[in-house]
This record gives structure tokens, C-alpha cells and sequence, in this order.
């Protein structure tokens, strides 16, 4: 398995890669290619995002996005899909790692060492009615857990609404420590990750990602 960083939205890659991602998401829970096109070109944010994409035989097989925030030098993981066909065959934990790699090679940059923290966001079995689809959550948590990441269960943690229209959205909220954080050294650094993704990235109002944080306590 190899893969490629994509920095340019010319490269025949991200066609490939968005078109695996719209397969996999439903047009109502999925953010706008916009959202990747801005996060690739925007000055402020493009020097720290990252779009990783997996290959096996020159086949797209997984995607995995990301943002790293220098202030704080901490990291946020927005995406890591695999490929159906290609799921149980060690893919994804692959493509975690090869992120997380790409996330501490910009701390290091930055910094000189490993990001002290990488967060992401995953829905729970308690989002779902059906019961397929709590399965699946319940494999993800597992998955998260092997890999050093555990969900923050004292933060009220939700995320803005893909479609802005909408309300926004209860999630887990996991965390991955490289070293032992303090909740006063945790908290300013989701605080940042949330920014830099919800206002920078996504372009949501200012204002109300804002209200979202006072609302966590963040």
C-alpha cells in the first residue's frame, strides 16, 4: 500500500479521492467539496492541512484529512474513510498511522517534536437507531481505543451541521495524548483545533462557533 499527499486540487488525485467520499457519504450528512477546495488553497490554512490518500495498484482505497494548529501544537483528524471493498484488510489502521505521521512531521517543523495531542470526532452507537449502523459505531470506538484514542466523556462535545442550515450535532470527541495533559493544557487546545477547522476551514459564522464553544465550556 502506498500513499500520496495531495497539495494541489489539480491533481488527479483529489477528483479520485472526492469521489470515493461522496460514494461513502450520504449527500445530507457530508460536507461540500467546497470545504476540501477551500482547505487546499486557502493561505491561512493550507500550509498545515493535510489530504492523504491511500492507494493500492493506483486504486484510491482510503482518504484520511487533517489540520494541525501550531499555537498549540495539536492536531485534528476530520476524516479517515476506507474504501468498502477494502475494509478488514488493515487499510484503515494504515492510514491512521500514515496520518498521524504527516500531523507530527508539521509539529516538527514548527516545534521540533510530535504534537502533544491529536483529536477527532466519531458518532456512537447512541446516534443511531438501526441497528447495523450501531454495530458499526460500537467497531469504530474499538478501533479508536486500539489505537490510543479515548473519548472525552466530561465535554458536552457537538459539532456544527455539515448542512448549515440544520442544527448542529452531538458527537464523541476522542483524544489521543502524547504526553499527560492537564485539562487546562486540553481544553485550549480543542478550542483551537474547533477554530481553525469550523471557522477557517469549514467558514461557518464566526459568531456562532463561538456559541458552540461557550456552550462546551471551551
Amino acid at each position: 500500500m502506498n500513499f500520496e499527499v495531495v497539495t494541489s486540487i489539480d491533481d488527479p488525485l483529489f477528483k479520485k479521492s472526492l469521489e470515493m467520499y461522496e460514494d461513502i457519504f450520504k449527500a445530507e450528512v457530508r460536507e461540500d467539496r467546497h470545504v476540501f477546495i477551500h482547505s487546499l488553497t486557502s493561505d491561512y490554512i493550507k500550509k498545515h492541512y493535510i489530504f492523504l490518500v491511500g492507494l493500492i495498484d493506483d486504486t484510491v482505497v482510503s482518504l484520511s484529512t487533517g489540520h494541525y494548529e501550531p499555537t498549540t501544537n495539536s492536531a485534528f483528524i476530520i476524516y479517515l474513510m476506507t474504501h468498502p471493498e477494502y475494509r478488514n484488510q488493515r487499510v484503515g489502521a494504515q492510514t491512521l498511522e500514515k496520518t498521524e505521521e504527516a500531523l507530527h512531521k508539521h509539529a516538527q517543523n514548527v516545534h521540533g517534536r510530535d504534537a502533544n495531542m491529536i483529536m477527532l470526532e466519531s458518532f456512537g452507537a447512541d446516534s443511531y437507531d438501526d441497528q447495523s449502523k450501531k454495530d458499526l459505531a460500537i467497531l469504530r470506538n474499538n478501533f479508536f481505543n486500539r489505537h490510543g484514542y479515548e473519548i472525552q466523556q466530561d465535554i458536552p462535545y457537538i459539532q456544527p451541521n455539515p448542512q448549515k442550515s440544520l442544527p448542529p450535532t452531538p458527537i464523541d470527541l476522542y483524544i489521543k495524548q502524547y504526553l499527560p495533559l492537564q485539562k487546562d493544557v486540553i481544553s485550549p487546545s480543542i478550542r483551537s483545533c474547533y477554530i481553525n477547522k469550523y471557522i477557517h476551514g469549514n467558514e461557518n459564522d464566526r459568531e456562532f462557533v463561538y456559541e458552540l464553544l461557550d456552550s462546551m465550556e471551551l
